[in-house]
């Protein structure tokens, strides 16, 4: 009522419907309360013709706008309502952005700076799946717009989208016991007991949508057929699903009991009046309200972890993946396939035991860093991370750093490059104002490097800057990607085998304690177990906590490595047992519950004291040196060639079990933390053994050929 008096400025004589209209949009993000009570009030001043309706505002530019584009994402482009309702959404931030209102006319001459700023601005608040579909929006209207002669230029090309992977987070699955206990701790005997119980149960059951569930009507239930008719409205086809005893006697029940007589023909509807149809919110907080008074020790999660909860039930039960799709709906089996990262028990026998020790080396080899063979690398000049852009390109790199962080990436080595291109700018040509064709050859011939991959990439991360720098700068020169240096293959991994990696681990046991690191012994002992057999990257192991350890089910937790996903990686026995006595090792030292899982300094347990890659390497190099694990040239192998040396030794140890190799593959690539089979093929290579195992599978696939001759 304050706010209606401070809007009217006369008090609350001549109230219309229309200000309460417009205290319900104003309420509807800050109060959601007070939005409610004034749709409420209209309504029930509406039904006794109290107040008039009053004049309507007029429609702003932008709404109108807006309408019309609504009109050809449904007609035109087929889309569905509440697909066009949050595109208009995504659209309003946009317009409001540009000012649209006080100025029409800018549409017309939009700029890609313009465009730029806003993406940068909506950063700050969104993350980069609501960015991409913000992006995805934007580039619909301003297609929409070209294709009108509103807008001259093609912007739509032109715009950058976020960087987002497949199969980034894991499900939010709840164990199965838990979801039973759930719904058998909902009192039926209360007056929206039972609704609540049914409500939860098909959720639970049947793996529902919130939308799917409510819009359930008593038409959609054939009992003659025994089968329930789910319409879905994200594939916009009906789902037939079969309705099992038990559900029949639960909807029963249900029907008879408690369930309000009248014309709805909705299967649920609202426990207050007026009665009606439920929306699809009223599900999570249905759920949530049931799980605060379970008494169970259970967080509060949304309705989509029950169908999540279903898909790992299933899977864990034997359920082929294209049967669970046929259940939830799913049109194509990549959309189960991310439920296979909870399959734990499955990724289980992917992990290695530890080798079996052998005799220790003595750790006596002295200025073992001399018999290193040298392997000379051609070097930059280093730029200091402080020194600032100073070219004619200065601003415009800036800008181009800060719109590609906006959309998610890091941008570090880039960075690095970018600096050596504004300082060779600023040194040669610090009075020209255009790029031409020779400044870039000038500049690639003055940065030599190691191999030609990392002269392409140097390359290719200039051109890209370029491709940028030109959309406002037409006249730019922009290298070909044909006259970059041709990418030469990486460089074959040394792989190291069980046994070798047996003696390593067993020298690694007889490193000397020092007063910086008491357990140094023990603590390399056990990173280089899970390097081996769990194929971990250097960097996700130093990153790993002590929370990420679930020494229940002896699984440890990724959290955001590479491409920002996430994934469980269960540890085979041997494993899990030496790693639980080395926290017993740390336990006595009184260290920081919280703190890094590789431990380095004793002194600060609360800081965040976590082994030193560089640390981690020389040591692992120093054992190999000792133990005689080297290549062709002398030197040990990396250390990211134990990622390499895991999936090698899975991949053989399938072929001695006799199992189908390929079928075992998908789980090597979830294991490894891949969303494909085809990243994983880079890291199965060849082996003497592996050629003898495939060979003598294909003897047994062939027995007829080889045995009786080729006469026959």
């Amino acid at each position: 009522m304050p706010w209606l008096q401070r809007r009217r400025g006369s008090g609350l004589k001549g109230l219309t419907q229309v200000d309460l209209a417009s205290a319900q949009d104003w309420f509807r993000t800050r109060q959601p309360i007070a939005s409610c009570t004034a749709f409420k009030l209209a309504g029930f001043l509406r039904e006794r013709d109290l107040i008039p309706e009053g004049r309507p505002a007029p429609v702003p530019i932008s709404e109108r706008v807006l309408m019309a584009h609504s009109l050809y994402l449904r007609d035109v482009r087929g889309l569905a309502p509440t697909t066009v309702t949050l595109n208009c959404k995504q659209l309003r931030f946009f317009l409001r952005f540009l000012n649209y209102d006080e100025r029409p006319s800018i549409i017309s001459t939009l700029q890609m700076d313009q465009i730029d700023a806003f993406l940068r601005k909506a950063a700050e608040t969104n993350n980069r799946s609501s960015l991409a579909h913000m992006v995805s929006c934007l580039r619909g209207f301003l297609r929409h717009q070209h294709a009108q002669g509103i807008l001259k230029r093609p912007l739509y090309q032109q715009i950058d989208t976020p960087r987002t992977y497949r199969l980034e987070q894991l499900p939010r699955a709840r164990p199965w016991k838990q979801i039973v206990a759930l719904l058998r701790s909902i009192d039926q005997s209360q007056p929206d007991g039972l609704r609540d119980f049914t409500m939860l149960y098909f959720v639970a059951r049947y793996g529902l949508r919130r939308r799917e569930l409510v819009q359930l009507t008593l038409d959609h239930i054939d009992w003659q057929n025994g089968t329930l008719q789910v319409p879905q409205s994200k594939t916009r086809q009906t789902l037939q699903l079969p309705l099992t005893d038990e559900a029949g006697a639960v909807l029963i029940h249900y029907l008879k009991s408690r369930r309000p007589s009248g014309t709805h023909r909705e299967l649920f509807l609202r426990a207050l009046a007026p009665t009606g149809a439920l929306s699809s919110s009223s599900v999570s907080i249905i759920l949530r309200k049931r799980i605060r008074l379970s008494g169970l020790e259970l967080p509060p999660f949304g309705a989509h972890v029950l169908r999540h909860s279903l898909a790992v039930h299933l899977l864990r039960r034997g359920v082929p993946m294209n049967h669970i799709g046929n259940v939830l709906g799913h049109r194509d089996c990549e959309s189960t396939s991310i439920y296979l990262r909870l399959a734990v028990d499955d990724l289980r026998k992917v992990g290695l035991p530890i080798p079996e020790k052998s005799r220790p080396f003595p750790l006596n080899l002295k200025r073992w860093k001399q018999k290193l063979s040298k392997v000379r690398f051609k070097t930059v000049e280093s730029l200091s991370a402080k020194t600032g852009f100073r070219s004619f390109q200065a601003s415009a790199i800036r800008t181009y750093l800060a719109n590609r962080r906006a959309l998610g990436r890091r941008f570090t080595l880039e960075e690095q490059h970018l600096r050596r291109w504004d300082d060779f700018l600023q040194r040669h040509y610090c009075k020209t104002r255009g790029i031409r064709s020779q400044m870039f050859h000038h500049w690639a011939q003055s940065m030599p490097c190691a191999n030609p991959n990392s002269g392409r990439e140097r390359l290719r991360i200039v051109r890209n800057f370029l491709l940028f720098y030109a959309r406002s700068h037409p006249k730019t020169y922009v290298p070909d990607l044909a006259t970059l240096p041709k990418p030469c293959p990486h460089a074959l991994p040394r792989l190291v085998s069980p046994v070798e990696m047996g003696r390593i681990l067993a020298t690694a046991k007889q490193l000397p304690p020092s007063h910086l690191s008491p357990l140094r012994g023990q603590t390399i002992h056990l990173a280089l177990i899970l390097l081996f057999c769990c194929g971990l990257r250097r960097g996700e192991l130093l990153r790993m906590r002590l929370r990420d350890f679930d020494p229940i089910q002896n699984v440890l937790r990724v959290e955001k490595t590479k491409f920002h996903k996430s994934r469980l990686i269960p540890l085979h026995a041997s494993v899990a047992r030496e790693l639980k006595n080395y926290l017993i090792l740390r336990r006595c030292r009184r260290l920081a519950s919280d703190g890094p899982l590789i431990w380095s300094y004793p002194r600060q347990p609360a800081v965040d004291a976590h082994y030193w890659a560089q640390t981690l390497t020389s040591r692992w190099q120093h054992l190999c040196m000792v133990c005689g694990v080297i290549d062709k040239r002398g030197r040990p192998p990396r250390i990211h060639d134990l990622r390499h040396s895991f999936a090698v030794a899975a991949l053989h140890r399938w072929y001695r079990q006799g199992v189908e190799v390929q079928a075992k593959l998908p789980h090597l690539a979830t294991y490894l933390g891949h969303a494909s089979t085809a990243y994983t093929h880079h890291y199965l290579h060849l082996t003497p053994d592996l050629r003898e195992a495939a060979s003598q599978r294909f003897h047994q696939h062939a027995p007829d050929i080889f045995g009786r001759g080729g006469d026959k």
